[in-house]
């Protein structure tokens, strides 16, 4: 499934005509449930697609080794349109903003906030074979870029991408007990390494 829209997103971005695009975007106040699934496949620049595939590569094939292909695609596109309809309420009914967005890194954020929690220390080379790797910074990162970005205008979806990442609230239900008990377990861990390394920067910067 992530080699599938390692090819995929590539041709939406090349292929798809100027008039056509506006059907991959969403506007916040707007019920566009099309453009809601549509936004989930789209990029606003080259750019834009190069880092989501990095991070598609990374931590999609990270749920996708958890929990299938079937709860993958599912994942993906509960995350995008959880994050376009936060995004739209918060921008759109809170903030009087209706600029137009896509949602395809609402989507993967989605994905980010999965892989953080269900594997934090793991990474499937194959899927016989698991190394050890920091997933879970991965996740930290794109959290942090997007809280300390809320406010700027940096052409950058920062709402979506939070609630993207806030969309494991709703997809952990989906998954079996023994699944929701590691994205439990995932969450204290994160939780636990999130505070020690407040604390020793703390003391870092006051030694």
């Amino acid at each position: 499934m992530v080699s599938f829209l390692f090819v995929l997103y590539p041709s939406i971005l090349i292929f798809c005509s100027v008039p056509t695009r506006r059907m991959f975007y969403t506007t916040p106040g707007e019920f566009e449930p099309l453009s809601w699934i549509l936004s989930t496949f789209f990029h606003a620049s080259a750019e834009h697609l190069l880092s989501n595939l990095l991070f598609l590569f990374l931590l999609g094939r990270v749920v996708e080794a958890k929990v299938g292909k079937a709860k993958w695609v599912l994942f993906y596109f509960l995350a995008g349109i959880i994050a376009v309809l936060g995004d739209s309420f918060v921008r759109g009914f809170l903030m009087g903003d209706r600029t137009p967005i896509v949602g395809a890194s609402g989507a993967i954020a989605g994905l980010a906030a999965v892989a953080t929690l269900l594997s934090p220390f793991h990474f499937p080379l194959t899927p016989k074979t698991i190394i050890p790797f920091p997933v879970f910074l991965f996740g930290w990162l794109m959290i942090y870029s997007d809280l300390t970005n809320l406010f700027t205008r940096d052409r950058i979806a920062h709402w979506a991408h939070l609630a993207g990442f806030f969309s494991v609230l709703l997809t952990s239900y989906l998954l079996g007990e023994k699944e929701r008990q590691a994205i439990h377990t995932g969450f204290l861990l994160n939780s636990t390494f999130f505070t020690l390394t407040l604390l020793l920067m703390f003391f870092i910067n006051n030694r």
